[in-house]
């Protein structure tokens, strides 16, 4: 009898984890509850642009899920690392969860304030195969420790009007100036040549831009650097680059669409002004983030709805990339409740709406699917500029690698040095910047 009853136990143990294995796997939902937010409140500063605004919309089913709160404090960018250090150098910090800018990265990680996550990532259903591999290069892993999740990209490349440019009247005139068929331009050069005539010719501004220091004008001109093959450094040995034939190139042809194709004040703008120039109708041209589309699209703020077209760099050179990556702060109080945030916001039903609510994926799958590009056929094109760019090195410096290169092209934008003088002051200090860096193994 007692055997009878250990079998009919058995079977019924087996038959019950049959059923819940089905129906984990039928209905398993991308993000399971594990309790360590009950109760919890989260404070998370971030960034104000589209992604945050998804998050924004989305947090309230992390909080319902979870029985917690979470306080997102969206900011410009010019005063998130300014209000990040001294929360990071407590004892305690103030928030729970960090977003961490691709050039801030080395800095983070030389100072310990970022805790690492491969433990968690061990026993979690997020896979770092997931995303896009250059994207994990720069805000994922540094040297072979995970960091951060990454969370949105800041690809750049060419906006443009399209319906001017693709106009028959303007590739009529283009063909009149420049004795042959309009095409879109192959070469930095030739984008220049066009860009300029482009604004005499439409009335308008060629181009809109960013050239105010420091952060606006070295991410907007190292563009251009990288697209005529310069860089900051020699990657093999770490020795400055910037003096470089092309970086000298690079800096120029900057200087002559500031002065002969940008919206007035343009050397005091910032993404946001580029933004509002495009927005308003305003400008044929820029070299600028593909994460302001959404705001090119808003009817409501927008003059230039289904108008603007989006090209990688000239004949496919690189570009920077950039991108941000969640992180939990090494000082944070609750990780796990962290942790479980991260969870959700990166599962891939969550990273899916964030996408389809305008934000940058940096999952690869989500470019495949064919929802997300009818909604946002730009960014069809954005793996194609993601390839061949480049990030910004990942040094204990960064933060004085980009505050030099920013005061140099203020210096060259300004007339207050000349280009090769100003690039050859730059590459001392740069070399300065790489002396004994542990993440360079020098």
């Amino acid at each position: 009898m007692k055997n009878f009853y250990s079998n009919i136990l058995i079977y019924f143990s087996s038959f019950i984890t049959k059923i819940l294995l089905g129906t984990t796997i039928l209905f398993a939902p991308q993000f399971v509850h594990a309790s360590a937010c009950d109760g919890q409140t989260i404070d998370i500063l971030m960034e104000t642009v589209p992604d945050t605004e998804a998050i924004l919309e989305m947090k309230g089913e992390f909080e319902a899920a979870t029985n917690s709160k979470v306080n997102i404090e969206a900011i410009t960018y010019s005063l998130m690392h300014e209000k990040l250090v001294p929360s990071l150098t407590a004892s305690t910090g103030q928030y729970d969860v960090i977003v961490v800018d691709s050039y801030w990265v080395g800095e983070f990680k030389t100072a310990g304030w970022m805790e690492p996550l491969d433990k968690m990532l061990a026993s979690s259903s997020i896979s770092l195969d997931t995303y896009i591999p250059s994207i994990v290069d720069i805000n994922g892993k540094v040297q072979g420790t995970t960091y951060m999740l990454p969370l949105w990209h800041y690809i750049m490349g060419i906006v443009y009007r399209k319906d001017i440019i693709e106009s028959e009247e303007f590739q009529s005139a283009y063909k009149t100036e420049f004795g042959k068929d309009w095409s879109f331009p192959n070469t930095l050069e030739d984008f220049r040549d066009v860009a300029i005539w482009a604004g005499k010719h439409t009335g308008l501004n060629g181009m809109a831009m960013a050239g105010q220091r420091i952060d606006p004008v070295v991410m907007e001109a190292t563009n251009y650097l990288m697209s005529l093959g310069g860089d900051f450094y020699d990657r093999e040995n770490w020795t400055s680059t910037i003096d470089s034939d092309a970086s000298i190139k690079a800096a120029n042809i900057y200087k002559d669409l500031i002065k002969n194709a940008a919206q007035p004040g343009a050397l005091g703008a910032n993404f946001d002004d580029v933004s509002n120039t495009i927005k308003q109708g305003e400008a044929v041209f820029g070299i600028t983030y593909l994460f302001l589309w959404p705001w090119f699209q808003d009817p409501a703020e927008s003059q230039v709805v289904d108008k603007m077209g989006f090209s990688p760099m000239p004949g496919g050179t690189p570009g920077l990339l950039g991108a941000w990556g969640w992180a939990i702060p090494s000082n944070a109080e609750n990780k796990a409740c962290s942790w479980e945030f991260l969870e959700w916001a990166e599962s891939k039903e969550n990273a899916y709406k964030r996408a389809m609510l305008g934000g940058q994926p940096v999952q690869s799958w989500i470019y495949q699917d064919a929802e997300y590009i009818k909604t946002w056929p730009q960014m069809e094109l954005a793996l194609e500029a993601i390839k061949p760019s480049l990030g910004m090195p990942i040094m204990s410096r960064s933060t004085q690698l980009i505050e030099t290169y920013g005061e140099t092209l203020a210096q060259i934008l300004t007339d207050q040095m000349g280009t090769e003088e100003a690039l050859k002051a730059a590459k001392k200090k740069m070399d300065r910047l790489t002396r004994n860096d542990p993440l360079l193994g020098k």
